[in-house]
């Protein structure tokens, strides 16, 4: 039923949005504004055309799924990533969060024989602390976030080392064996890897909280002028300390997640991936500069460099080429910000 108002005469109707009508609002979120993925969705179309033309057993339905699942690690850090990139700061310690939180988790179920629950919990907790910390360090002591997340990334490797005497975790590391009680994050769910469905329910609610949210229009206002924010009232400290908690929980997510895949987790586990994270995000279509992007542009940026990485497996490289790719990929985004403007 249709209500209707009168004003100086005029009838309006009031009506609930359409479903066209919402549709169009959501694809100019996706592909009608500045940051939106049309450039992100020509990197992977380009990507998946090489890498079919390179191995034509790339496009095998087994194989896509090994690179989503692999990939899906990179997708939650990347996540995290562009949040603090879209206020205009970067994270350099996602790897470390990542791998220490992995190292606590399987230290804390393995060693400790704690309970699936706690373990879980207190590893999210872990993380978001750790991005408390760096929020705080930037925001209150005013130190770069370069600075601040480039001690991150040293502290909490060390800190990973530190657990169990800088060996792996695995099951096997206690006896009698003492399998992880989150090992079902590995499993599947009607025929779909758990892995994938958590990757892309990050990826939705990410997207969700920054296009349709409070939080995600103070976000992308505090990257964008953060004087302009301060004076219509946005408490701009806040939303920077909430971004790198975000980071943090995502990258202690991603590391959760590694270690029921490997059923075990290494102290370096995840070297690279903070490099790897923001070439995804600039990739992806958010600026240095923040103010403007999308978590599923970041997503699809990090999957860029999955599919990279899964045809320097299937055609024999070695793995250290992927730096040099990942190099030319982080160059090429970048002219996408070139004189801090968004190149459409």
């Amino acid at each position: 039923m249709t209500n209707e108002k009168t004003d100086m005469g005029n009838t309006a109707a009031v009506r609930p949005a359409s479903a066209a009508e919402r549709w169009r609002a959501y694809r100019h979120v996706l592909f009608g504004n500045p940051g939106a993925i049309r450039r992100p969705l020509l990197f992977l179309i380009l990507a998946i055309i090489i890498a079919s033309l390179v191995t034509p057993s790339f496009l095998t339905m087994r194989n896509v799924v090994a690179v989503l699942t692999s990939s899906s690690f990179l997708i939650v850090v990347a996540a995290g990533e562009a949040f603090v990139v879209l206020v205009g700061m970067i994270d350099l310690g996602v790897e470390s969060v990542f791998a220490a939180a992995g190292m606590f988790a399987a230290w804390l179920y393995v060693i400790q024989r704690g309970s699936t629950g706690l373990t879980i919990v207190l590893a999210l907790l872990l993380g978001v602390a750790i991005g408390l910390l760096a929020g705080f360090l930037v925001t209150r002591a005013r130190i770069p976030s370069f600075i601040v997340t480039l001690g991150t990334y040293w502290g909490f490797r060390g800190l990973a080392l530190l657990f169990n005497n800088g060996n792996y975790i695995s099951p096997n590391a206690v006896s009698p064996i003492r399998p992880f009680g989150f090992a079902g994050i590995a499993g599947n769910l009607g025929g779909i890897p758990v892995l994938i469905i958590v990757m892309v329910g990050v990826v939705v609610v990410g997207q969700v909280v920054l296009s349709f949210t409070p939080l995600g229009t103070w976000i992308k206002a505090t990257g964008s002028s953060e004087e302009a924010a301060r004076a219509v009232g946005i408490r701009t400290v806040a939303i920077k300390i909430a971004v790198f908690a975000i980071s943090g929980v995502l990258a202690a997510l991603g590391g959760i997640m590694i270690t029921a895949w490997q059923d075990s987790i290494y102290p370096l586990t995840g070297q690279g991936y903070s490099l790897e994270a923001i070439a995804g995000v600039i990739l992806g279509g958010i600026p240095f500069s923040g103010g403007r992007g999308s978590i599923v542009g970041a997503a699809i940026g990090a999957l860029v460099i999955g599919i990279i990485n899964d045809i320097i497996v299937l055609i024999g490289l070695p793995a250290l080429y992927e730096y040099i790719f990942v190099a030319v990929i982080l160059v090429l985004a970048g002219l996408q910000t070139r004189g801090g403007q968004y190149v459409k």
